[in-house]
């Protein structure tokens, strides 16, 4: 006979696992292994400034480009280790995706940075550049 649940145990919501919103090529049936390392080396990025967008692309691929596997291209190293990057309500936003939305780095991109670089920005940017004396 089954034990009864008490009510405490009732009040705990079941945890579950979301699947991944990236949608990864398939790999082959080569093991690797994402080495703490090369997770250590990643920038970090916090939203502060919507400015730090653009810049921690580009940071993030110049990082990306020095770890090798063997069995991935460069685009999926990326996609890999895109999630430990990521820091606080930016980690939220990632894990908020839909289930295999991203395939590809580009469209990782196009999707960060709607996010995270507000389109008012750009003619702004634009406006202060034109003015400069």
């Amino acid at each position: 006979m089954a034990q009864p649940t008490s009510l405490q145990d009732r009040f705990y919501p079941i945890r579950t696992t979301l699947p991944s919103c990236i949608q990864f090529s398939s790999v082959g049936k080569h093991n690797f292994e994402l080495k703490p390392q090369f997770i250590n080396r990643l920038p970090k990025f916090y939203n502060l400034e919507p400015e730090d967008a653009y810049f921690f692309i580009r940071e993030f691929e110049e990082v990306c480009l020095i770890m090798k596997i063997p069995q991935l291209v460069d685009d999926t190293i990326r996609l890999r280790f895109v999630p430990f990057a990521l820091k606080d309500l930016a980690k939220k936003w990632f894990y908020s995706l839909t289930a295999g939305s991203i395939t590809s780095w580009d469209g990782s991109i196009k999707i960060f940075l709607k996010k995270f670089y507000p389109i008012h920005k750009t003619p702004l940017i634009t406006k202060n550049i034109m003015q400069f004396k």
